[in-house]
């Protein structure tokens, strides 16, 4: 899900989710709790103040975390266009991963190093600010002492060692460091992954029968959605056992009719959503220019009733979001960026320009066909996209 940019940071797009209001909310209510503790001297309207700084600091953190990330990656050799801010932070959003292991694991690590440094700073900060008394010292020691539990805990969630968290990716750069084969890397974080789930179920199991119902019931959620991502890992190593011997060049649809930008939904919508057609996506130009693709995805975002009045250009997937391939590129790294970019297929561009499209379509005629089933016939849309 793409975000609402709100700045730019050394050249990295900074998007955040709208959901992070309610993020914030709950932070700066947890916050108000834990200032009626520590900080009983300061005025309940200070306190208030102090619990919406507190909100945006771990904000701030949050930003510093994903960013140390996408920094750490661009000097390594990998391109990252913005980052969308996640709540327990981690990578940026098209998890961008370096070819080599320990290059992977240095844009892994950075990110809780810069959370749990900037806890210690803070707990240091605030307990010299506790040392110097007074009315300011009253109130800036419990805000800078909160502020340090959370980006403590937010280093230390990260390093818990199940995908898809930075703890479960150094796990898989570990093991692919090790034995120098990045499927290995993976099966070994699916196991992790699923083994520290199960523990943690049963820890929120655990926890939620002796009475601690909200806390338990976290704790086990968090296991069941590791749990789930432990199991993806799995499908994506049978993926990669499937095609990671293949190369974008080969599962390329070429000859795909191109529409204008000023052309309205209803003039190919029905043909692009209907079950007889099988294409699924298709490039959108200029003359000879590639401003971006349309596909299934984009338009079921619109409602019928829109079609008329809603224009190409409005609801095309185009950059930073659209990323070009290289008919060179593995088939599994072009179904990757197919999947971040929420798309049904991405442009592959070769010397002279574009050559086709690389699909979902075309990537699962390709596995069909070598786990023995039919592959899948190709047509065009009709005349209606043109």
């Amino acid at each position: 899900m793409r975000g609402v940019p709100i700045a730019r940071i050394a050249g990295v797009e900074i998007q955040v989710q709208v959901a992070w209001i309610l993020v914030l909310a709950l932070i700066a209510a947890l916050a108000l709790g834990q200032l009626e503790l520590v900080a009983t001297a300061v005025a309940e309207p200070v306190r208030w103040l102090l619990a919406g700084l507190v909100a945006l600091g771990f904000f701030v953190s949050a930003v510093a975390h994903d960013l140390a990330h996408a920094l750490v990656a661009r000097s390594r050799g990998v391109t990252v266009r913005y980052i969308l801010i996640s709540f327990f932070g981690g990578a940026a959003p098209d998890e961008p991963s370096a070819t080599r292991p320990q290059d992977d694991f240095a844009i892994a690590v950075i990110g809780p190093a810069v959370s749990l440094l900037l806890g210690i700073v803070l707990a240091i900060a605030a307990y010299g600010s506790a040392a110097l008394g007074g009315p300011v010292a009253d109130a800036a020691s419990p805000l800078l002492y909160v502020i340090a539990v959370l980006n403590l805990l937010l280093g230390g969630v990260n390093l818990v060692p199940a995908y898809p968290l930075d703890g479960g990716r150094l796990v898989r750069d570990a093991a692919w460091w090790r034995s120098g084969d990045e499927k290995v890397g993976w099966k070994v974080a699916a196991r992790i992954g699923r083994l520290t789930a199960f523990m943690l179920l049963g820890l929120g199991l655990l926890w939620a029968a002796i009475g601690d119902t909200g806390n338990g019931a976290f704790i086990a959620i968090s296991g069941w959605f590791l749990f789930l991502s432990a199991r993806a890992i799995r499908e994506r190593v049978r993926v990669d056992e499937l095609i990671g011997d293949l190369h974008v060049e080969d599962a390329i649809e070429r000859d795909v009719p191109s529409i204008g930008p000023g052309l309205t939904l209803d003039t190919f919508a029905q043909q692009l959503l209907g079950e007889e057609t099988p294409t699924t996506v298709v490039p959108v130009m200029r003359d000879d220019e590639l401003l971006g693709v349309v596909g299934v995805a984009q338009v079921r975002r619109i409602a019928e009733s829109r079609w008329p009045s809603t224009r190409v250009e409005d609801v095309m997937l185009k950059p930073p979001r659209l990323v070009m391939l290289a008919p060179g590129d593995t088939l599994l790294s072009g179904f990757e960026r197919i999947r971040r970019a929420r798309s049904d297929g991405l442009p592959v561009i070769g010397p002279d320009g574009l050559i086709g499209l690389l699909t979902l379509r075309s990537i699962g005629a390709i596995v069909r066909q070598r786990m023995g089933g039919p592959p899948a016939g190709s047509a065009a849309i009709g005349e209606g996209a043109g």
